[in-house]
């Protein structure tokens, strides 16, 4: 009975995926459906050229043969043979060559044009002639019966005793098609069953990820985040962020509950992952650029802080580094500095308005693989540890180069971005089974620019924060900053002074 039920409910799952699909490609079978749809009005009205029908009726008297008693014994069976071969006979040669040459057709054209029918409970042959012209049709339709009816009267036919008359002349031919509310009705239906079959091709077919659930069907990892693109947020929850096509600029939202929604679900999520071994140094990685990792972790960062963590937040896409743009710091004295040793932690570790402590990128260095993988960072990361709630390091995509694998040694969590409109499956499943073959520990895909109409299962959150599920009073309270923790910055830097003195 169980079983009954869940494949009932798998099966509702997958027919409303079904629909979903087709109202999301909506616009694209509309198109197809519209064009098809004109391409029946050109074929009906303006290709197919109108056929008019006519029709005349020959009676075929049959004269049956003596009885030896000297009366008449009726064959039916043998009358409705000699009626159906009279009936061919309208078909053959010697009844259309005649009209034929009459009208200048040839014979081929003008059996085309005829339709004969016989009743099997009648001795009625109709002859009916199909064509572009109305008179024409009529009296072809009259010509083939007179014709048939002379035929029979001629001597090589007399063995048949058959006797044939015109019982009706045929008139001038009605309009027969072609039927246009049918046709009409063929292209519009047509049109719309191809278009959802091209909704489907396209969208099974499709290398892009469609929902959260062809991600983790395909990549086999849980979705902890989730992030819509849509128009209450203004762009994957980013407002104020300007975007282009080849790359996207990463924003800071403004601090406040609604905004930070999707982050606190986030935050959630990686909390209770792995409670045994809570995950406290996260990186964000992917497997290419513009899938948004380094917005999500700098808003991740604010909306932990804005929880009350204390929050350390490390540039570590020495390649690229955007974090400093982010928060409006200077980039010099960073985590490159570090290493190298020309400055103490003092220096490095930067208080934001935010209330989250960064350290930047530093100079730029030609390898940074030796400061990824020197001594003095990994110790870093290990003494920073006990002064910060959670550690989260922005590092370069999987793909680009080999940064992100060598910094997950130093991790204990990876959150791997994935933009729904952009990345490629085959690409993410490459990232993710490189992070894999390193040991790295993927906590899960965190997903952005995500679609989903405003009725699908994702958008949910929207609601709380735009239709005032929050009151005012708990809003102003959540922005005054009460309960913030001192941030671990002074105790880390209070500590290095003290072992430097040492």
């Amino acid at each position: 009975m169980a079983e009954t039920e869940n494949r009932q409910e798998e099966s509702t799952i997958r027919l409303g995926e079904i629909f979903h699909l087709l109202w999301k490609n909506k616009i694209l079978i509309a198109v197809i459906t519209a064009v098809c749809f004109l391409i029946g009005i050109i074929y009906t009205f303006g290709i197919v050229h109108p056929q008019y029908r006519s029709s005349s009726m020959v009676l075929v008297a049959v004269t049956q043969p003596s009885a030896p008693s000297g009366g008449e014994d009726v064959d039916y069976t043998n009358s409705l043979r000699i009626v159906n071969t009279v009936a061919r006979l309208v078909q053959e040669d010697v009844v259309l060559d005649p009209v034929a040459e009459e009208y200048d057709l040839s014979s081929g054209n003008l059996s085309g044009m005829i339709t004969v029918t016989s009743d099997d409970e009648s001795f009625i042959i109709i002859i009916s002639v199909e064509c572009e012209d109305s008179t024409l049709s009529m009296n072809l339709a009259n010509s083939l019966a007179e014709q048939l009816v002379n035929t029979m009267e001629q001597e090589g036919f007399a063995d048949l005793r058959a006797k044939l008359t015109q019982t009706s002349t045929a008139k001038p031919g009605v309009y027969s098609s072609p039927n246009k509310p049918l046709y009409l009705a063929i292209a519009l239906i047509g049109g719309l069953v191809i278009g959802c079959i091209a909704a489907l091709v396209l969208e099974f077919c499709s290398t892009k990820f469609r929902s959260r659930k062809d991600i983790e069907n395909g990549l086999e990892e849980r979705v902890v985040g989730f992030f819509i693109d849509d128009k209450y947020s203004g762009g994957y929850a980013l407002k104020g962020g300007k975007h282009t096509a080849s790359r996207p600029h990463a924003a800071l939202l403004p601090a406040n509950l609604r905004n930070y929604e999707p982050y606190n679900k986030l935050f959630t999520n990686i909390k209770y992952a792995n409670v045994d071994n809570p995950y406290k140094v996260i990186m964000v990685t992917s497997s290419q650029e513009c899938e948004l990792k380094t917005t999500v972790i700098a808003n991740f960062a604010c909306a932990l802080a804005y929880n009350a963590q204390r929050v350390l937040l490390i540039d570590m896409d020495l390649r690229k580094s955007t974090i400093h743009k982010l928060f409006k710091i200077s980039r010099d004295y960073g985590i490159v500095d570090y290493v190298a040793g020309s400055v103490n932690l003092e220096a490095i570790i930067k208080r934001t308005s935010a209330q989250v402590d960064v350290i930047t990128a530093g100079r730029n260095v030609l390898n940074p693989l030796v400061i990824i993988e020197s001594m003095r960072f990994s110790q870093l990361i290990q003494e920073l540890r006990q002064y910060y709630d959670y550690i989260l390091l922005d590092t370069p995509p999987v793909l680009a180069c080999s940064d992100a694998c060598a910094i997950s040694k130093v991790c204990d969590g990876v959150l791997f971005n994935i933009s729904m409109r952009d990345t490629g499956k085959k690409q993410a499943a490459t990232a993710l089974s490189t992070l894999h073959e390193v040991n790295a520990d993927v906590i899960g895909i965190n997903v952005t620019k995500a679609v989903v109409d405003k009725h699908g299962n994702e958008s949910y959150y929207y609601y709380y924060g735009y239709h005032g599920y929050y009151g005012k009073d708990m809003k102003k309270q959540m922005e005054s900053g009460d309960g913030k923790k001192p941030s671990g910055s002074d105790r880390a830097v209070k500590k290095d002074k003290n072992r430097q003195k040492k």
